[in-house]
């Protein structure tokens, strides 16, 4: 199997999962700002040759403490996603090569539900303290 854009927004669609196309070409996932973290966090989704790949941001977020601090922290606290400072601005990112057949239990389930989650988790708990 194949694993390129359309199969993967297909599978967003099936969760009920909002996306748009942005000028790129990438799909754009939007996490709305709730009690938990107060800023939106937009996930873009890219596939290219069998690589699923996450890059968010939270725009408008700046932090209370240093972003390179929080980053470090919250890679050794977690696996996924990795944090890292781009401009001043702390990211989450997420890859997985699907180059070997998978089912698509496997990629709902771990590739995007458990990424999507994790994505707004780690948002939710970069700042405090454990």
């Amino acid at each position: 199997m194949t694993i390129d854009k359309n199969l993967i927004r297909s599978y967003l669609d099936e969760l009920n999962i909002s996306t748009r196309i942005d000028d790129d070409g990438d799909m754009v996932i939007v996490q709305s700002a709730d009690d938990d973290f107060g800023h939106d966090v937009v996930i873009f989704v890219m596939v290219n040759n069998n690589r699923l790949s996450y890059v968010a941001g939270a725009p408008g977020y700046a932090p209370d403490a240093d972003p390179f601090f929080l980053a470090n922290r919250h890679n050794c606290r977690r696996n996924m996603p990795t944090a890292v400072v781009r401009d001043g601005n702390i990211r989450m990112e997420c890859s997985f090569l699907l180059d070997e057949e998978v089912s698509k239990e496997y990629i709902v389930e771990n590739c995007i539900k458990m990424v999507l989650g994790s994505i707004w988790q780690a948002y939710v708990g970069l700042e405090k303290e454990e």
